[in-house]
């Protein structure tokens, strides 16, 4: 039996019915007893066994819940520096990603819902615009590299343009392809995408 779940086991007694409207009456008493008997019961199992149970997941509207987390995945398109300030506007961040299953939750997310065209791609929260090749998240914690995905072994590859038109290179991360690849991929900050905003649940 579960910790904290009350059952109640009622039976009722076959009687045997009287004729008459008397009859029939006298045997309310008794049922409304019983019925009284499974009201209680069940208002203590909503009471008692639902201690242990989960608390409601509680993001705004047009977030998206995971992991003790809401996500907010921004239809319009800004450069990585008028994301992170429009994630703070909203009372979070540019996604910092710290686990497989959070790349994963991610994954599925733009994949099967959001991305429509190949440069459908979403900003998080990495950048190495201080120091090249040094990535940071936007709290300014280290990028781990058990818990990077970046796609394949040539990224981040600081791309400057075909013609070196891109001096400053790509010093930001942006993650989502359409139907493909949605691991990460450095771009030029100044591009811009969508947005993968985050905070934490308040429940």
């Amino acid at each position: 039996m579960s910790e904290g779940i009350v059952y109640a086991d009622v039976k009722f007694k076959k009687r045997q019915r009287t004729e008459g409207k008397d009859g029939d009456i006298s045997n309310l008493p008794t049922k409304n007893t019983e019925l009284q008997i499974l009201q209680a019961a069940y208002n203590q199992n909503l009471t008692s066994g639902n201690k242990d149970s989960p608390k409601p997941r509680n993001c705004a509207e047009d977030w998206e819940y995971y992991g003790g987390k809401c996500y907010y995945f921004s239809p319009d398109e800004l450069t990585w520096a008028q994301s992170r300030d429009e994630c703070i506007t909203r009372g979070g961040h540019l996604v910092i990603i710290g686990s497989r299953e959070e790349q994963n939750f991610l994954d599925q997310k733009i994949v099967t819902k959001m991305l429509k065209k190949a440069e459908d791609k979403f900003w998080i929260g990495l950048t190495d615009s201080t120091n090249e090749n040094e990535w940071l998240w936007v709290d300014n914690s280290s990028l781990n590299s058990s818990t990077s995905f970046w796609f394949g072994k040539k990224e981040p590859d600081d791309w400057k343009g075909e013609k070196g038109e891109y001096p400053e290179g790509e010093d930001c991360a942006r993650m989502g392809e359409p139907g493909g690849n949605t691991e990460w991929l450095d771009f030029n900050c100044n591009k811009t995408q969508r947005r993968i905003c985050e905070t934490k649940s308040p429940l």
